[in-house]
C-alpha cells in the first residue's frame, strides 16, 4: 500500500434515533490509489455522501461509524481523536463540500478564508501565507487573484466560489481530496472547467474520491467507479467497464436515465418506486421492490458482491446462475 492509498474496509456507519437504527453505510469498501480519481454514484439518499465524512471523521452524533477500517498510507483513522483528526484535515485529507455559498463565510473575504486554512496547519509569516494564498488562487484558474483576494463569497460566480472552495482544499497539498458534488447548480461551461481543473490535480499526483449522481460528470472524470444503493456498494468496476457493460439492475437503470453518454438521441427511461427507509430496510436484496428482475431469492437474502471480471464486480443473484440482467 502507498504512503497516499486510502483504504475503506467494511465500513458501517448508522444514525441512532428515538425511531431505531438507520443504516446509513453498510459494508462499504473501496480503494483510492495515488493519483487515481474514483467515482461514488447514486441517487440522493444513497449514503455516498455519509462515505466521505466518515472518511473526515465528520459524523456527528446520534450518527457514529460502528465498524470497519479507514486508512490512509497504511495509518488507521477511526481510532484518531478529534485533535488528531484536525491536523489530518486540510493537511493530509481535504474535502470540497456541496453548495460553496453556504460552505464559505459570507462575512469573511476569500483570501482570508483560504489563508486561514494555512494558518491552522503552519506558522507562516503573513506576507509568505498571502503569496502562497494568491498562488492557489491563480493555480485554480481564478483570473484578476488580487481583486479576488479582496472580494466577499456574494460577489463571485457559482463558478469562481466553487475554485475558492478546490482552492482551500487544495493550498495544503493534500494526499487525498474529496469532491462532493462539486458541479452542482453550475452552468455546462462552467461544470467543464472544473472537471479539467480536477483532473488536473490527479494527473499532478493527488488522489481524488468524487461523490455525485451526475453520471456525465463521473464518466468523463472517473478512472474506477462504485455504484450505491440503500447504504451498499451494489456495482463497483474501471468507468469503461461498467458504464459499457453494466450488471446489476439499479445501474442499468441510472444509465437509462440520463440522456445518451454517446451523444446519441433515445427517450429517457425512469426507475419505479422509491428509496427504501433505511430505518427499515426490507430482507434480501434492498432493490428488489422497485427491480423488474426480482425473483424469490432476492427478497429472502441479501447478494454477495460476485466477479464480472477483473476489474467489475456486482451484488446481484442472477449473476450465481452467471446470467448478466
Amino acid at each position: 500500500m502507498g504512503r497516499d492509498t486510502l483504504e475503506v474496509s467494511h465500513l458501517h456507519t448508522s444514525f441512532f434515533t428515538e425511531r431505531g437504527e438507520v443504516k446509513a453505510v453498510q459494508d462499504v469498501s473501496l480503494t483510492v490509489g495515488k493519483g487515481q480519481v474514483v467515482g461514488i454514484v447514486g441517487e440522493s439518499g444513497c449514503g455516498k455522501s455519509m462515505v466521505a465524512r466518515s472518511i473526515m471523521g465528520l459524523v456527528r452524533k446520534p450518527g457514529r461509524v460502528v465498524s470497519g477500517s479507514i486508512t490512509l498510507g497504511g495509518r488507521e483513522l477511526t481510532s484518531l481523536g478529534e485533535k488528531e483528526l484536525c491536523k489530518i484535515r486540510g493537511r493530509d485529507i481535504s474535502m470540497v463540500f456541496q453548495e460553496p455559498m453556504t460552505s464559505l463565510n459570507p462575512t469573511m473575504r476569500v483570501g482570508r478564508q483560504v489563508q486561514e486554512v494555512i494558518a491552522i496547519h503552519e506558522n507562516l509569516p503573513k506576507d509568505e501565507a498571502r503569496r502562497r494564498t494568491l498562488k492557489m488562487l491563480s493555480d485554480v484558474g481564478i483570473p484578476e487573484v488580487e481583486a479576488r483576494y479582496s472580494a466577499y463569497p456574494h460577489e463571485l460566480s457559482g463558478g469562481l466560489r466553487q475554485r475558492v472552495m478546490i482552492a482551500m482544499a487544495m493550498v495544503m497539498k493534500p494526499r487525498l481530496l474529496i469532491a462532493d458534488e462539486p458541479t452542482t447548480a453550475l452552468d455546462a461551461t462552467v461544470e467543464t472547467q472544473i472537471i479539467a481543473l480536477l483532473r488536473q490535480l490527479a494527473d499532478a499526483g493527488t488522489s481524488v474520491l468524487i461523490i455525485s449522481h451526475n453520471l456525465g460528470v463521473i464518466a468523463q472524470l472517473a478512472d474506477y467507479v462504485y455504484v450505491m444503493y440503500a447504504g451498499r456498494v451494489v456495482e463497483r468496476g474501471s468507468v469503461f467497464e461498467l458504464f459499457d457493460n453494466p450488471v446489476h439492475p439499479y445501474t442499468h437503470g441510472l444509465l437509462g436515465a440520463v440522456s445518451s453518454l454517446r451523444g446519441q438521441s433515445r427517450v429517457l427511461q425512469t426507475i419505479p418506486g422509491v428509496v427504501p427507509n433505511l430505518a427499515s430496510l426490507p430482507k434480501g436484496c434492498s432493490f428488489a421492490p422497485r427491480c423488474n428482475k426480482c425473483m424469490a431469492t432476492c427478497t429472502a437474502t441479501q447478494p454477495e458482491l460476485i466477479r464480472v471480471c477483473a476489474e467489475h464486480e456486482a451484488s446481484c443473484h442472477l449473476l450465481e446462475g452467471g446470467d448478466a440482467p
